[in-house]
C-alpha cells in the first residue's frame, strides 16, 4: 500500500513540475526553437524533439502535411529513417516576439545533382510557454547556376 501511495505521489509531483515548467518558461522563443531545431534537424531525434518542444495541438500550415504533433512525428520519423543521407545546416535564426524564423539549407548526400544541391528553407514557428504551437515553411530549390554570386545562404 505504501509503495502504491509513493508512486501516486511521485506521479502527481511529476505532473505538477511539468505543468509548472510550461507555465514558468525561462527560455526565449528563439532559445526554444534553437533547442528544437538542434534536436530534430541536427541530432535526428524526431520523437524526443517533438515531445520535448512541440505542443500536442501543434498547428501545421504546410498543405502537404497533416496537422498535430503525433502526425508530424509519424511522418518525420519515417522520412529520417528512409533518408539517412539527409543533412541540414542552419544559417540564421531570427526572432520577433513569439515568432521565430529559421533559414537553413537541406540536402541529400546521396542522389542526383539536384538532391545534392538541395533546398533553401525558411521555417517559421509560433512559440508559447516553451512549446512550438504553430509552423509554416517555404522551400526553394538551389539552382545549378545563379544570376549572381551571392548564394541563397
Amino acid at each position: 500500500m505504501r509503495l502504491i501511495t509513493a508512486v501516486a505521489i511521485a506521479l502527481a509531483l511529476t505532473g505538477t513540475a511539468a505543468e509548472a515548467k510550461t507555465k514558468t518558461c525561462k527560455l526565449s522563443p528563439r532559445q526554444v526553437v534553437s533547442q528544437f531545431m538542434d534536436e530534430f534537424y541536427i541530432q535526428k531525434k524526431v520523437r524526443s524533439a517533438f515531445e520535448n518542444w512541440v505542443d500536442p495541438g501543434y498547428i501545421q500550415h504546410n498543405p502537404y502535411a497533416a496537422t498535430g504533433r503525433d502526425a508530424a512525428i509519424g511522418f518525420l520519423e519515417k522520412f529520417v529513417t528512409d533518408n539517412p543521407g539527409q543533412k541540414t545546416t542552419i544559417h540564421r535564426i531570427i526572432a520577433d516576439g513569439n515568432l521565430v524564423a529559421v533559414h537553413s539549407h537541406g540536402w541529400m548526400e546521396n542522389g542526383d545533382a539536384a538532391a545534392k544541391r538541395g533546398f533553401a528553407v525558411v521555417d517559421i514557428f509560433r512559440v508559447e510557454g516553451c512549446r512550438v504551437m504553430e509552423h509554416w515553411d517555404v522551400l526553394s530549390p538551389v539552382p545549378e547556376t545563379a544570376a549572381n554570386t551571392n548564394t541563397m545562404f
